[in-house]
């Protein structure tokens, strides 16, 4: 990756990257919410992973033998996410010391993430993670969720950069898409214990120290 001092912003990505929450929701789409879905059809977790739950349900019923109602299906979502983001998710070790050090550095943030304003606030009651953004985007803001590039688009735009001088960090496939498609330099993050293809991302890191030399000591 090239110096950051070449660039103007850094946009992050919430779930899997700054809060570890995809095992959680990994191990809640598997063994709950999609065989609900879906008791006679196997959805794999992939299909939804790093997207806006109020955006899939059309696509899995068009795929799948869906036994649920729309509102029933992000009632699941709903209350899964207050379990999760209101006691079992953890801050990445050292995000609060990550963000500090490219604040120091005068870089501008935005957090862009599929999650809705709902969870953001309960992760920030948790962490006090927002103090360190400058602006927020989450799917409630856009039309269209991750793998479209809207959020992205909308990130850089809040934090006054272009897209071509902004990094995005992302751990899911369709963010990397998305990333990749509004112009931002990618950083695939593994730090969640996930394999998901980043084979999209500009870089692969793994592990927050990875993820600060590349970010802040390059």
């Amino acid at each position: 990756m090239r110096d950051l001092l070449e660039y103007d912003g850094v946009c992050f990505d919430m779930d899997g990257v700054l809060v570890q929450s995809e095992a959680f929701w990994v191990d809640e789409q598997r063994t709950h919410i999609l065989p609900t879905t879906a008791p006679d059809d196997d959805i794999p977790v992939s299909a939804i992973t790093g997207r806006n739950y109020r955006e899939v349900y059309d696509d899995l019923v068009a795929e799948y033998d869906v036994a649920v109602s729309r509102a029933a299906f992000e009632r699941l979502f709903e209350e899964a996410g207050e379990r999760i983001y209101g006691e079992q998710a953890r801050l990445l070790t050292g995000a609060h010391d990550l963000l500090a050090a490219l604040r120091e550095r005068d870089v501008p943030l935005a957090l862009t993430t599929s999650s809705p304003h709902d969870w953001i606030a309960l992760v920030d009651d948790r962490f006090d993670l927002l103090a360190h953004f400058d602006a927020v985007v989450s799917a409630d803001d856009v039309d269209r969720g991750k793998p479209a590039p809207d959020i992205y688009e909308r990130g850089a735009a809040e934090i006054d950069v272009e897209p071509d001088r902004c990094v995005a960090v992302e751990d899911s496939a369709s963010g990397v898409q998305a990333a990749a498609a509004a112009g931002l330099y990618t950083v695939g993050f593994r730090g969640d214990g996930d394999d998901a293809d980043l084979t999209g991302a500009d870089d692969v890191v793994t592990g927050v120290d990875e993820l600060r030399r590349t970010l802040v000591d390059e």
